[in-house]
């Protein structure tokens, strides 16, 4: 099989983008495609502008398909509208929206659609694990990633679905990366009364996040004297090298595994290329809790 692949990733300053860009190289190879990568290091004007010009280029550097990790959700629509008149194959992966059932319906001989990580599920996890570390409730403080990305708000669903009295759910909004976690816990502990309920778990619905809660609330234990570093840390995408490891290491208490989307998707790119198999509008893949609930528990 001949053709090339482009993968546009948000930015390379994170495991799991690392992640979609290796099993992508691993996946192309494996199904004869060449996989080229872009990084729009997180700015969303610059990623349209990347697919848009790859897609203009699509004859001569013969690209069969686009493999999209969205910036924002917001942003991407147009770049596959695009993909499908110029005959190209085109996937969303973390994320769902509407837009692409409309785009299926008018282009139906294309291949457009999203591979994601079961997300709500992901934030029952969460809750479980919460219920688990603090099984008699208390406050559980959650940062967010940005609330435009589907993944974000389908996690934290997932959550509140599971985190009800007695717990209190506090939630922080941040940008995916450690930085942003940190000064977003920081600036709450700032304006946080005196008399306030400490947090009893702190969630993060990525590792990155995880580790700047972690280093603002030990930073806080020292400062505050409150024992905010005795509270369990959690996160999620729980690679092997990252995740899994912090949790080995004691860094982190659990995580939630989310499988690379870029492998499905390629996959799926592959039987359509060979037999004309449209894939489904989405495609989802399980997440698991790291440890396992038992493990956690005792």
């Amino acid at each position: 099989m001949v053709g090339t692949v482009r993968l546009f990733l948000r930015t390379t300053e994170n495991d799991y983008q690392q992640q979609l860009k290796e099993v992508a190289l691993r996946e192309g190879k494996h199904a004869g495609f060449t996989v080229d990568v872009e990084s729009a290091q997180d700015d969303a004007g610059r990623q349209a502008a990347q697919i848009m010009a790859s897609i203009e280029k699509a004859r001569a550097t013969n690209l069969v398909a686009v493999l999209v990790a969205p910036v924002r959700d917001d942003t991407v629509a147009p770049t596959a509208s695009a993909a499908a008149e110029a005959g190209v194959e085109w996937v969303m992966l973390n994320r769902e929206a509407t837009f692409i059932e409309e785009l299926r319906r008018q282009f139906t001989d294309r291949a457009i659609f999203a591979v994601t990580p079961e997300q709500a599920e992901i934030g029952r996890i969460h809750g479980r694990q919460v219920r688990t570390l603090l099984p008699g409730g208390g406050c559980v403080l959650c940062v967010t990633g940005p609330l435009t990305a589907s993944s974000a708000r389908d996690r934290l669903r997932g959550l509140e679905s599971v985190i009800a009295d007695p717990y209190r759910l506090v939630t922080l909004n941040a940008d995916w990366t450690s930085e942003g976690a940190r000064l977003a816990l920081e600036r709450w502990l700032k304006n946080m009364p005196t008399d306030a309920e400490t947090p009893g778990v702190f969630v993060a619905q990525n590792d990155e996040m995880a580790l700047g809660l972690r280093q603002a609330a030990r930073d806080a234990a020292v400062r505050l004297d409150l024992p905010l570093d005795k509270a369990p840390v959690i996160g999620c995408d729980g690679s092997p090298t990252l995740g899994q490891r912090l949790v080995r290491e004691g860094r982190l208490r659990a995580t939630v595994v989310t499988p690379a989307a870029s492998g499905p998707a390629l996959e799926w790119i592959a039987r359509m290329r060979r037999h004309g198999e449209i894939p489904p509008a989405t495609v989802i893949q399980a997440v698991t809790s790291f440890p396992g609930l038992s493990s956690l528990r005792s």
